[in-house]
């Protein structure tokens, strides 16, 4: 084992840490999203809507194809990290990581070589658009270094050291950036696009060993006695099923809107599903944070600190995710007119979606709490009848209504499982997500979008740029001032009053 540095940790219950985990969290996914956000810019304005549509098929289906290739195993070293972490068990945390990576290196890499050799199939009888072929090869050659990434991640997560998942979305997007502009202002197009998608893959790959070399460094020096495997595998393989089937109720919209709608449609259909992005980031990075540290308390027997780290994240989520989505419900045409003209016709669909998406933020730790606790199986059972629904539901709807009828049957779906969670977790812990302050969150950001609806829906604006602007400019600070004036409470006023110097300390074990 290395000497002179010790494993690092950070997976203390209490308000400042978690605090600390979530902001560092949410800020490289809000990184990460505004360099997304300049990159779909760069592409809507460089090429056709169609040729975009083509590349998202080839996204949709390598980013679908890391269910299988990671096995679970990224949410097992997330799970199994923070066990032996938090049991000061170094080696334990290291066999995990190591057996987690190791399967998923094999198993990656046999899906990208299948996935290379079906490419014709899929582009041409699945999708019935043979022009994507080239590019699923291309992508599909991403796979392996995305699957350990997604490991790395949840290797980093599960000590509890945020601030270095963090890093890597940013930088995978910061590359795919700098390979992206130079390629596609030569011309190269889609072509390029995937180029450059499948080299930033690989160099973020390297960067997330470097970093779990600096938070465990004896992370790849074997520790063939705590692999095991069959523990790992126990817990990580429903997640596979899960996994897919969260995959699949995200994915199953653009995956059938490809097939039964043009690429075109694909292209606008890709962009409304950007914009939900940061809201969606807020969630997940909390999540993120919360994830070990329900594996912890879960194994204590904790049930009260469960549950106030529980309605703590959930309070989080829906205070930082309201302002997005009443900016998304103002101007959601504008807002897509940014990326071109042609993109505008999805404010319908963004709506919906922007709606459902807010009862996720509130209701998303709930997934969380049942999954960490060691019950994949009822998650997996709440994925699939999700899964099975929107399937369903997107067969019906899209080829009559077609991203309208994507958006309504996905937030559907998602709305219907939300419900069941929240039953679920009455029935099995006792508890529930809520306190008084999310209401009162809540109430301030349908006040505040009341008063800007005026200024946002009925002034004559010159631009779609200066719409969205004004609109966010008085939107945030307004949503600001009714929050803390009515629903911000004792600890976020602390940590407020704190200004965030001590919050982004570090503070390792």
């Amino acid at each position: 084992m290395s000497r002179g540095r010790r494993m690092r940790t950070e997976l203390a219950p209490d308000a400042r840490t978690m605090a600390r985990g979530a902001a560092v969290n949410v800020g490289g996914a809000l990184t990460a999203t505004a360099l997304s956000f300049a990159l779909s810019l760069l592409i809507t304005h460089q090429i056709r809507a169609g040729a975009f549509g083509l590349y998202s098929i080839a996204l949709a289906t390598v980013l679908l194809a890391q269910v299988p290739a990671t096995l679970g195993l990224d949410v097992g070293a997330v799970r199994f990290v923070a066990l032996r972490a938090s049991q000061g068990d170094e080696e334990g945390a290291r066999g995990s990581l190591q057996a987690s990576l190791g399967v998923v290196a094999l198993v990656s890499s046999a899906i990208a070589l299948f996935l290379w050799w079906k490419a014709p199939w899929l582009a041409g009888t699945f999708f019935r658009k043979p022009a994507a072929t080239n590019l699923i090869q291309l992508v599909a050659a991403s796979l392996p270094a995305l699957a350990l990434t997604r490991v790395a991640i949840g290797g980093l997560q599960g000590l509890g050291m945020m601030r270095y998942g963090a890093l890597l979305n940013p930088i995978r997007v910061a590359l795919n950036i700098a390979v992206a502009l130079p390629v596609l202002l030569l011309g190269y197009g889609a072509h390029g696009l995937a180029v450059a998608f499948l080299a930033a893959s690989w160099a973020t790959l390297a960067v997330s060993a470097g970093l779990l070399v600096q938070a465990l460094p004896g992370a790849f020096i074997p520790a063939r006695p705590a692999w095991r495997l069959y523990s790992l595998l126990r817990f990580s393989l429903p997640q596979t099923f899960t996994s897919l089937l969260l995959q699949t109720i995200l994915w199953t919209d653009t995956i059938l809107v490809g097939r039964l709608r043009t690429a075109g449609e694909v292209g606008v259909y890709t962009i409304v599903q950007r914009l939900l992005s940061p809201a969606q980031t807020v969630s997940t990075s909390t999540g993120q944070m919360f994830a070990p540290r329900i594996a912890a308390e879960d194994a204590r027997g904790d049930r009260g600190t469960l549950e106030v780290m529980l309605k703590r994240v959930t309070y989080w989520n829906v205070s930082l995710a309201i302002p997005v989505f009443a900016l998304l419900l103002l101007v959601p045409g504008p807002l897509l007119h940014l990326f071109g003209p042609t993109y505008a016709k999805g404010a319908t669909a963004l709506t919906i979606l922007a709606a459902g998406q807010l009862f996720n933020a509130a209701t998303g730790p709930l997934g969380q709490v049942i999954n960490m606790s060691g019950r994949p199986y009822l998650t997996l059972l709440n994925n699939a009848a999700v899964a099975a629904l929107n399937i369903v539901g997107c067969l019906i709807l899209i080829p009559r209504y077609g991203i309208t009828g994507a958006a309504c049957s996905t937030t559907a779906a998602i709305t219907l499982v939300n419900i069941v969670k929240l039953a679920q977790v009455r029935m099995l812990f006792g508890i529930n997500p809520f306190r008084a302050e999310t209401g009162r969150a809540l109430l301030a950001g349908a006040l505040a979008t009341a008063v800007v609806a005026p200024l946002a829906l009925l002034v004559d604006w010159p631009s779609a740029v200066l719409q969205v602007v004004v609109t966010a400019a008085v939107l945030v600070p307004l949503y600001a001032a009714f929050f803390w004036w009515s629903a911000a409470g004792p600890e976020e006023r602390e940590l407020l009053r704190l200004r965030g110097r001590p919050l982004l300390a570090v503070k390792s074990s």
